[in-house]
């Protein structure tokens, strides 16, 4: 039996009614279920190439003389030709179209019969197929060959199609900038820097074109008073954005495409002018790595709406790899967080801009806020701020495998000094499924341990301001050094392995057994910066670094392809002395795990943390190496004590890294993957691998 097809419209619904195939194609492009481009010869050829002999009825279509109207009908079509059985089913109001193993599609002007209108010109209902018997051979017609069919599109439909397509895609652009400028109004406290101040005049020519993404809520709300400033200039108003907002708004039209746009206009801009467009990332240290996965998601290539600008370059990307070396913004980073040890290593300050102990009054605190904020924009959009490498170091899957062998959870629990839940008469680990961001790019640090573990219970207990903040740190802390050690931990870092380019790091006495025992922490840094106060130098002997005359011995560096590796204990604070740890510099990192069934593993990165296990109970690995390489923007207050020399020899470029091609697409791909969503799949468990896994989960696990 013959399902009958309807198409939507923008204000009503046609059922059973034949439409023009203009009308058919610009109602259509209003879904985005359909996997292929949107292209209306491919579509009419495809979708009748997808009947082939052996699975339809019959095919039929004519031409009526001297008017615009087709009949293309197709039936008896089996569900599993998915393509076209998904543009079908995006454009039918009608559900037996997705319940029935027949469909039919008709576009055709017919004749009044007597169940027509004359005066209402309205067409006849389709015929019903029941109506025939079901043993009726197929007509010896067949399918048509995919050049007559294209043939049926007339040139001045497909124009019009588009045009129509251009105009609606215009209009929700329009909207989402609207509400995009709209939603800077802030409610509650008076702005802190003035409810008339205005950000410094960009000079489009001498300035740099600038783009920001900024966590409103973060600094105590302070990103929202930024935004807020920026909506009075109309330079800023266009290209300040709400990154919450921005992920918020992926739909075709929304505030994702916006962004889109505005990069795409600033790499022109900046183009004319020799420079770099550069991106503010305003957050906490992890809005980093965040802001360029938004670049990656803006820049993602989208063959479906290949004719909106999102074709595929050959890369994945709208980009080209060579536009990407020469174009991708260089990172400033904002510090609206509780540490901003990245903002503080690039010399932007370890506090948000503006940032007064006074309130508003005699002081003229809010004149004082503003002039800071000033100062800080103008250095970033000033040509002369000086621009350099980075690396970016990404979580991969060992070498040999096609996904990482682990999945990941997070702590959970209610506030307090201890957040682990009391079962069989021990505090035990509580984990729920993990959220946003899965782990891929790693730009200050890594480290399995006590501080991972202090970071999960953090972030449970995260307060309003920075001082709250760091204290709370410090009460963790001590919470665990103090308490008996949860089933659901091997015991400080038993059970962990880290070999370095092929050969043994850690523990460093391996022949021995129990020696991750005796260790508090493991890790790397790529700054020379965390937690407001641990630094790296190169390992040396105890007199040198008593004496402080080893001149070789050189920082953590970010723009050297290595990573400073390190690994502490409590006395290690003594032996050094003092909080500069002693590392090694290495081109990779392969950790492995390796405790049985129940057992995980907290570790941190950029200020995330994650439960890392195995549901079967067996040895997993996290691999971490270079990724990336981006360029970034250096503030005014950059000291060089601690970042070293920052020229590392090679031009300022962005690049994908890897030691042979095959390395460098597996990068790509990865990135791909993480900003299409299939790393969570890969890394997040689900509540049956918790309960398999025998973990405590808020998911119903034992």
């Amino acid at each position: 039996m013959h399902a009958a097809f309807g198409c939507r419209t923008s204000n009503r619904v046609h059922s059973n009614k034949a439409i023009s195939f203009e009308t058919f194609c610009t109602d259509a492009a209003r879904f985005s279920t359909f996997p292929a481009p949107l292209d209306l010869p491919t579509v009419v050829a495809v979708g009748a190439a997808s009947v082939p002999p052996g699975r339809a009825e019959w095919a039929r279509k004519e031409r009526s003389s001297g008017q615009g109207w087709v009949t293309l009908e197709v039936c008896a079509m089996s569900q599993h030709d998915s393509w076209w059985s998904s543009f079908l089913n995006g454009c039918s109001c009608d559900p037996s179209v997705h319940e029935t193993d027949t469909s039919v599609l008709s576009i055709e002007k017919q004749k009044p019969s007597q169940g027509d209108d004359p005066e209402t010109d309205e067409p006849a209902m389709l015929p019903i197929a029941a109506q025939e018997p079901e043993d009726k051979e197929p007509e010896e017609k067949g399918i048509e060959d995919k050049e007559e069919i294209v043939e049926l599109v007339r040139p001045e439909m497909l124009e019009e199609w588009r045009r129509q397509t251009a105009m609606e895609y215009n209009r929700m652009i329009t909207e989402s900038r609207r509400m995009h400028a709209e939603s800077f109004t802030r409610a509650g406290p008076a702005n802190r820097y003035g409810e008339l101040g205005e950000l410094p005049a960009f000079k489009e020519g001498r300035h740099v074109p600038t783009l920001a993404l900024i966590n409103p809520m973060s600094g105590a709300a302070a990103g929202m008073d930024i935004l807020q400033v920026a909506r009075r200039c109309d330079y800023y108003k266009e290209r300040f954005f709400n990154i919450i907002d921005v992920v918020k708004g992926q739909h075709r039209g929304g505030l994702l495409d916006v962004f889109r746009i505005e990069l795409c206009k600033a790499k022109a801009e900046a183009q004319d002018i020799g420079m770099r467009p550069r991106l503010i990332s305003g957050g906490g240290d992890g809005t980093g790595s965040f802001a360029i996965f938004m670049i990656f998601l803006a820049l993602k290539a989208d063959s479906s709406r290949a004719h909106e600008g999102l074709e595929d370059t050959g890369n994945g990307f709208i980009w080209t790899d060579e536009e990407m070396a020469e174009s991708f913004p260089a990172i400033a980073q904002m510090p609206l967080g509780s540490a901003n040890d990245f903002g503080n290593i690039l010399g932007w300050g370890q506090k948000y801009p503006g940032d007064v102990m006074c309130g508003s009054g005699p002081c003229g605190a809010r004149e004082a806020a503003l002039y800071q904020l000033q100062r800080w924009i103008s250095a970033v959009i000033d040509p002369k701020s000086r621009i350099v490498n980075f690396d970016v170091w990404g979580f991969m899957p060992p070498k040999g495998s096609d996904q990482c062998n682990f999945k990941l959870a997070e702590l959970t629990g209610q506030r307090g000094r201890n957040p682990n839940r009391k079962i069989d008469g021990k505090h035990q680990v509580v984990l729920k499924q993990a959220g946003k961001p899965v782990p891929f790019f790693v730009c200050l640090y890594f480290s399995a341990g006590i501080g991972a573990y202090m970071t999960s219970r953090f972030q449970i207990n995260r307060r309003k301001t920075p001082l709250r903040n760091r204290a709370e740190y410090v009460r963790q802390l001590l919470g665990i050094v103090l308490e008996s050690n949860p089933p659901q931990l091997a015991g400080r870092l038993n059970g962990v392995t880290i070999d370095c380019e092929d050969r043994p790091y850690f523990p460093p006495r391996r022949h021995l057994a129990n020696q991750g025992r005796k260790y508090r922490e493991v890790g790397f840094y790529n700054i020379n910066w965390q937690a407001h106060g641990l630094h790296g130098k190169d390992r040396a002997p105890l007199g040198s670094r008593l004496c402080g005359c080893c001149a070789s011995r050189q920082p953590v560096t970010f723009n050297d392809g290595k990573i400073d590796m390190f690994r502490w204990k409590f006395a290690s604070f003594f032996k050094n002395p003092g909080v500069t740890m002693q590392t090694d510099k290495k081109e990779d990192m392969l950790l492995t795990f390796s405790a049985g069934a129940g057992k995980g593993v907290f570790f941190q990165w950029d200020g995330e943390s994650r439960f890392a296990f195995n549901p079967k109970g067996e040895d997993f690995q996290i691999f971490i190496r270079k990724v990336l390489n981006v360029p970034v923007v250096i503030g005014p207050w950059v000291n060089t004590g601690l970042t070293g020399n920052l020229d590392n020899g090679d031009p300022v470029s962005f690049s994908f890294c890897g030691r042979t091609p095959e390395e460098v697409a597996a990068v790509k791909r990865r990135a791909l993957q993480a900003v299409s969503g299939h790393l969570d799949a890969e890394l997040n468990a689900s509540a049956e691998e918790l309960q398999a896994a025998g973990m405590h989960s808020t998911g119903g696990g034992t």
